[in-house]
């Protein structure tokens, strides 16, 4: 799931799908950007050429498809009923007559940008944020870095969204509702994110010969070169694994294997689909011109760009120095791996679904290494892709990421705003984070760290919770059971109803506090 910035600029097409009437009906009001389903169309298409090619046994035909703006609309499409609340779409409709339903003003979900795959009514659905909720999405992300940054993506135009970054983003989180299906229960605990150890030198060099080994396997033109690569490989990822923890090493095989699969239908598609000819309306889309001599070059571009991302050479996601780019990596690293297996491997589809498979383990199996190998190997390695110059950027970077957490952590403690903290080590209660992304995660220490990106919201037991209206950053400390954060309202508004709630703009919480006043410090004590 990149994180890409999508918006339609078609007005005259979005004019033509939304307003034309149908003669004695009245016409229904489509609110989302109706390339969306021009775009659905062409991975249908694009599904019924490829067929089998992509992923046997995967039908994309059958997946129910959600494509919603937040608080404005949810447009449900392939679904076997109409759900409550939802009424049935009678305007203009490209998908030939296919029963579209939609419903106003509630959407299934009501925060921005959420590309994956859900449950309504008990059953499956792929789902796509609209484009305009991307777009703002990616608005308040780039006002937040730096000037040149953003002045460099408005004179570069690169808020102009890409056509095939969206078949991508509509086929790969399709395939996770066929994954899901098969596999309910082969899923990671995120939290164990917040115990990685990211800034750690030799895992990080690691990584970079991993990302080199694996580009260069892909792009060999011999098999035999493939596999001398695959080894390589091996040998590193085997002694990488290693020196982790288990909790650790599991939490990126069940990742690579979620997202990798899911990330490998879109390197798949990338291969295979220079062939296809694709339905006339995606032209409308802009900056699309078919397939022929483009989807080479990006499957290129990207095996270059894994690279980078593995190495985590540039900032591209906001924190590189939190867990957003170690869950973004293993998108890339599980395709990699996945695409060998294909060659080395050919039946390797038939296992994956089961519990404990993955797709390293594949690979291993595949080679049969023997300790002695495994060591000679990765002492080719190391010395092939320089390994001692990549550890030395590594103590540079951990070096790096400590004085930019500790600003980190300034930012909300010495803050100009309202401080709020929020102590319940002398209560009864435990906090626990229910709502987060694994992607907007800085970790300070074993036992605290800082959310952001998302509202989150915080249990201390069954009905009671400190709930955030607002994507602010938190630090929640374990150790000190304490949890602190900044926000506009003045101290001065924080007043308990008669329900012992407290209200306000950025969050609210119910439960019996003291509040406590000093300066611009807000101390809520839990009782």
């Amino acid at each position: 799931m990149k994180k890409k910035f999508l918006v339609s600029t078609t007005f005259a097409m979005l004019m033509f799908l939304v307003t034309v009437p149908i003669h004695g009906q009245q016409t229904s009001e489509l609110r989302i950007d109706p390339l969306l389903i021009v775009s659905l169309k062409e991975c249908r298409n694009i599904s019924n050429d490829l067929s089998n090619e992509l992923f046997p046994g995967w039908n994309f035909q059958k997946t129910p498809v959600l494509f919603y703006r937040p608080n404005v609309q949810d447009v449900l499409i392939n679904f076997p009923h109409k759900p409550k609340g939802f009424s049935e779409y009678k305007g203009f409709n490209l998908l030939e007559g296919e029963t579209i339903y939609f419903r106003n003003d509630t959407t299934h979900f009501n925060i921005d940008g959420q590309n994956t795959s859900s449950e309504i009514d008990s059953i499956p659905v792929l789902v796509v944020a609209d484009l305009y909720s991307t777009m703002r999405s990616k608005l308040q992300d780039i006002l937040s870095r730096p000037k040149d940054l953003t002045s460099a993506w408005l004179k570069n135009w690169q808020f102009i969204p890409d056509p095939y970054y969206e078949l991508e983003v509509i086929l790969h989180e399709a395939f996770h509702v066929y994954q899901n299906k098969l596999a309910p229960e082969k899923g990671a605990d995120e939290s164990i994110v917040s115990q990685y150890p990211l800034l750690d030198p030799e895992n990080n060099a690691l990584y970079v010969l991993e990302g080199n080994i694996l580009k260069d396997a892909l792009l060999a033109q011999k098999l035999e070169t493939r596999l001398e690569q695959i080894k390589k490989f091996v040998a590193v990822r085997s002694f990488r694994q290693s020196r982790l923890d288990s909790s650790w090493v599991e939490y990126e095989n069940l990742n690579e294997y979620a997202e990798g699969l899911a990330k490998y239908v879109e390197y798949k598609f990338m291969k295979l689909g220079e062939e296809i000819e694709p339905i006339k309306e995606m032209y409308y889309h802009q900056g699309f011109s078919g397939y022929r001599g483009i989807l080479s070059k990006q499957f290129r571009n990207t095996i270059d760009n894994m690279v980078n991302i593995v190495a985590v050479n540039d900032d591209r996601f906001g924190n590189k120095f939190g867990t957003g780019p170690l869950r973004f990596k293993l998108y890339d690293l599980g395709a990699c791996q996945a695409l060998l297996l294909d060659d080395v491997l050919p039946h390797w589809k038939d296992k994956i679904f089961q519990p404990k498979e993955y797709l390293t383990n594949l690979l291993r199996q595949s080679v049969g290494l023997t300790k002695e190998e495994l060591e000679r190997y990765l002492a080719l390695a190391k010395l092939e892709y320089k390994y001692d110059e990549a550890y030395r950027t590594k103590l540079e970077f951990e070096k790096e990421g400590k004085q930019k957490i500790e600003e980190k952590i300034a930012s909300i403690l010495k803050t100009d705003k309202t401080l709020v903290k929020i102590s319940y080590g002398s209560s009864k209660y435990k906090a626990r984070v229910a709502r987060y992304t694994p992607f907007g995660i800085t970790q300070i220490n074993k036992q605290s760290a800082i959310y952001e990106m998302v509202p989150i919201l915080i249990l201390f037991k069954k009905g009671v919770m400190l709930d955030f209206k607002q994507a602010i950053p938190v630090l929640v400390d374990q150790e000190k059971q304490q949890i602190v954060f900044a926000v506009s309202t003045l101290p001065s508004k924080f007043g308990i109803d008669e329900k012992n709630k407290l209200d306000v703009a950025e969050f609210s919480i119910t439960i019996p506090m003291d509040i406590q006043y000093e300066g611009n410090t807000v101390q809520i004590q839990l009782k």
